[in-house]
């Protein structure tokens, strides 16, 4: 355990208890007491203590009071305690483990206004990966238990403060890989205390991260008013291939110009790393790295080196330094000299014994084709993206790798490339550099499929031309040998093949296939390839077989407003379509036309015509044929290429366009209305002009009429109709809105047409006088106009302001109009004389925003 102490502070402890976490505590003596800077002192506490089993544990010490006045918890700090920690998880199968060790001193003071880092440098001699977290800290409360200290805020939020260039917000943050701590910036001089964990992970047997330990840094930032600037250091990431030497060079400039004292800031690899600081001008300095590294330093982790640039200020002034980790990765170097040979379906790989003694095992990797893959300098192992697929491993001491493709045999005339790579014990779990890439093509004793090719488009009359090569090495084979050729309907492999063609003539490689269906399906082929058991017997012997289908095309023609047709092919072949350039042939007249080319993948391609080619565009209603011709090759030596293999021809139409009409509403007068007011049902007649013309359809099978009673309701169906006509009756009011779609022969409906709304003519007068006395004339207080009023609540009040009358909100009926006849709630007639009143009416309208309104005034009543 490190404590960090002022000099002569009452906080010095010749001794601590130190709690185990299995029940126990230790009295532990001081081992050494060694000042670090001009007021602080580096204490050092170490014990030995053996746990019982296996087991989580965690061992703390709790000690002396904070200082008082920090400003980021809760007063009074200096009756909150110290408690630090350092987890650990005890498994005897994990292997040996060792703790994080911080090795940076936090003893670097702040200042207003000026970014502040601090970096722990935390060293792991395992190799472990590291994760640094914030956290609170924590204290011992009077009863015992452990407990956030109250009041606590990071550093950043406990004062509303900017940036040190003043673009937001200042901010607290620690790396979570490298342990930076950034506050940017203080505004506020004083004290304030932060914690973190540095969390241990180590890769379990299955992969997944576990983690094995943590320890806890509490640390004080003492921030204060300082005109002076801190240096910047340039951080520096790399990787060295080990059994070289590092030599890195670290600058660090001074925004002041002062002099600056570059070191290195804790141990972390040094020792067995150098360090010297090599300039020293007004507002720089330079420092060189050397390492010279061996395969014991490979590991999948960094290694972390903290510099420390600190300015030399006149007159002893106070001095800022700015921390920063350089991350340096070791990796192993690749095996030497990866060859391979091949004997009968087989291949053997040797490479030269591996320079590190410690490496664990050799992974070997392979493909079909080169690669043409080079790791970048610190690009560890095989990435995924190469196509390299694991096929096995050996221990590092081997020098060979057979490889048979578990007992199956590799497949004739395929180039197979290799990579090897060496991995390290999972104390570590460094990798190497991958090799160098060694390719080899299998003996090439068997025919290759070359051709699946339509020669002619029909029903019941189509015709596909097979062909194939001769095998180029059969001295080794027992003759006769023989072609046998199957088929099946389809692309996809599996059974229902059928023979087609038998023969023991060598040369003879090619067969045409007719009275097929080569406008609905495509077609696979079998060549299996037979040799003789014995001498003079007969070719029972199955050597080889490969399988290749016929490319398959379809043709889309759009039906949006863009005039394109879409052009895609499918197949399953044996050899590479996804090198060569494939082309797309379209009818010109009587002849065929090569109109573009474009590459494809191993499974099919797509194109699109745009009518581009020939400078012309697409007509809508015209008929268009394609064809597509793929170009394929198996990239072997004495195999033709390119393989050029033709689909069937297509035919399509480019649609007209279904056009929406131009839809047209009658129109409500409201003058007119205001007149001569009519009461429900109403109606709303709708007509439109069709859209047949130019790039439109004229086969229109119907029209929809599509209706929405108010602006923020969604478009429902309201009717299907021939005619271009539609009353839509029954309503209660005008107000609604409508589009119309055509829909043609083939059930293609077009877009909505032209939106078109009716709104009902709001009218609201009410009368200032009623003389209810029964002759029929006025005789009811009621609404001038008696239309589109969907509901109604109606209150009368006396001149001294009490309620006299009121109706519950109507929606029917005559209360829905008021018919107020000048009496009381309980029916009673009421005195002649001022009334007061208050409206409260919902409308049928269009627009829900204008559909309630409130109406208040006064009526007289006279009889």
């Amino acid at each position: 355990m490190v404590i960090y102490t002022n000099h002569f502070s009452a906080a010095e402890d010749p001794e601590v208890v130190i709690y185990t976490g299995a029940g126990s505590t230790i009295i532990v003596p001081r081992k050494s007491v060694t000042p670090v800077s001009a007021d602080t002192d580096r204490e050092v506490f170490e014990w030995e203590y053996t746990y019982p089993s296996d087991g989580n544990f965690t061992t703390y010490w709790i000690g002396e009071n904070r200082n008082n006045g920090i400003l980021n918890m809760a007063p009074p700090s200096d009756q909150r305690s110290f408690f630090i920690s350092t987890t650990i998880d005890i498994n005897a199968l994990r292997g040996f483990n060792s703790t994080p060790v911080l090795t940076v001193a936090p003893i670097d003071k702040a200042a207003v206004g000026r970014k502040f880092v601090h970096n722990p440098g935390a060293f792991d001699a395992d190799g472990d990966s590291l994760a640094f977290k914030l956290i609170a800290p924590q204290y011992q409360q009077p009863n015992g238990t452990i407990a956030v200290v109250p009041g606590y805020s990071l550093p950043a939020n406990t004062f509303q403060c900017q940036t040190s260039d003043a673009s937001g917000p200042a901010f607290f943050r620690l790396d979570v890989h490298t342990g930076q701590m950034t506050w940017d910036a203080p505004c506020v001089k004083g004290e304030y205390n932060v914690a973190f964990v540095v969390e241990e992970w180590r890769r379990g047997p299955n992969g997944g991260a576990v983690k094995i330990g943590q320890v806890i840094r509490d640390m004080q930032i003492r921030v204060e008013e300082n005109d002076n600037r801190p240096p910047v250091l340039e951080p520096k990431d790399t990787c060295v291939v080990a059994g070289t030497t590092l030599r890195g060079i670290v600058r660090a400039t001074d925004p002041d110009g002062d002099l600056i004292n570059l070191t290195v800031a804790g141990s972390g690899i040094v020792p067995p790393a150098t360090f010297r600081q090599l300039t020293q001008t007004a507002g720089s300095a330079t420092g060189e790295l050397v390492w010279s590294t061996t395969c014991d330093d490979v590991r999948e982790a960094p290694y972390q080196v903290v510099f420390r640039a600190e300015d030399i200020r006149p007159n002893n002034e106070d001095r800022l330094a700015d921390l920063q980790p350089w991350n340096i990765r070791v990796v192993g170097p690749p095996p030497q000299n990866l060859g391979a040979a091949s004997a009968d379906r087989n291949v053997t790989l040797t490479w030269d014994p591996y320079t590190c003694q410690n490496a664990d095992k050799i992974r070997i990797y392979r493909r079909e084709g080169p690669s043409n893959f080079e790791p970048d300098d610190c690009q560890t192992g095989v990435p995924a993206s190469t196509g390299y697929v694991l096929i096995g491993e050996v221990d590092a001491g081997e020098v060979t790798f057979f490889d048979d493709n578990a007992g199956a045999g590799l497949e004739a005339g395929v180039e197979y490339c290799y990579i090897i790579y060496a991995t390290y014990p999972p104390l570590g779990r460094g990798e190497s550099l991958a090799s160098n890439e060694a390719c080899v093509v299998i003996d090439q004793d068997i025919p290759y499929l070359t051709n699946v090719t339509v020669d002619e488009t029909d029903e019941t009359n189509g015709q596909i031309t097979v062909k194939w090569s001769q095998p180029m090495e059969v001295d080794n084979l027992t003759p006769p040998l023989e072609y046998r050729l199957f088929r099946k309907e389809g692309m996809e492999p599996g059974s229902g093949f059928v023979e087609v063609k038998r023969t023991q003539n060598m040369s003879d490689t090619a067969f045409v296939d007719r009275g097929l269906n080569t406008v609905e399906n495509a077609y696979r082929y079998r060549l299996e390839f037979y040799q003789t058991p014995t001498p003079g017997g007969q070719p029972t012997v199955l050597r080889d077989s490969t399988e290749a289908s016929s490319v398959y095309l379809d043709v889309v023609a759009s039906e949006d407003i863009d005039k394109d047709i879409a052009l895609t092919w499918t197949y399953e072949v044996s050899w590479n379509n996804a090198v060569l350039q494939h082309y797309i042939y379209r009818r010109q007249g009587n002849d065929f036309v090569l109109i573009d080319s474009v590459s494809a993948t191993a499974t099919g391609g797509s194109y699109t015509d745009s009518g581009t080619f020939g400078g012309e565009e697409l007509l809508r209603g015209e008929e268009y044929c394609y064809y597509v011709t793929t170009a394929g090759t198996y990239q072997i030596e004495g195999l033709p290429e390119p393989l050029l293999n033709n689909s069937q021809q297509v035919c399509t139409t480019l649609p007209k366009l279904v056009c929406p009409p131009e839809l047209s509403l009658d129109v409500l007068d409201c003058e007119l209305f205001a007149q001569n007011p009519v009461q429900p049902p109403y109606q709303n007649v709708l007509n439109w002009v069709p859209s047949i013309s130019g790039d439109c359809t004229d086969e229109i099978a119907y029209y929809t009429v599509y209706y929405k009673p108010t602006l923020d309701a969604e478009y429902t169906v309201l009717d299907t109709t021939t005619e271009t006509t539609y009353t839509h009756s029954g309503l209660q009011s005008f107000a609604g809105c409508y589009v119309v779609t055509a829909t043609d022969v083939l059930g293609r409906e077009s877009e909505f047409s032209n939106e078109e709304c009716k709104d009902n003519c709001i009218s609201f007068i009410l009368p200032n006088i009623i003389t209810p006395n029964g002759d029929n004339l006025n005789d009811v207080f009621r609404p001038k106009v008696k239309a589109f009023i969907k509901s109604m609540k109606f209150k009368v009040f006396n001149r001294w302001g009490v309620q006299v009358y009121s109706s519950s909100t109507a929606t029917e009926g005559e209360e829905l109009y008021i018919n107020w006849p000048g009496v009381d709630s309980d029916g009673n007639r009421l005195t002649d004389g001022t009334y007061y009143y208050e409206a409260e009416v919902e409308f049928y309208t269009l627009d829900p925003s204008k559909a309630r309104a409130k109406y208040k005034g006064w009526v007289e009543i006279v009889r």
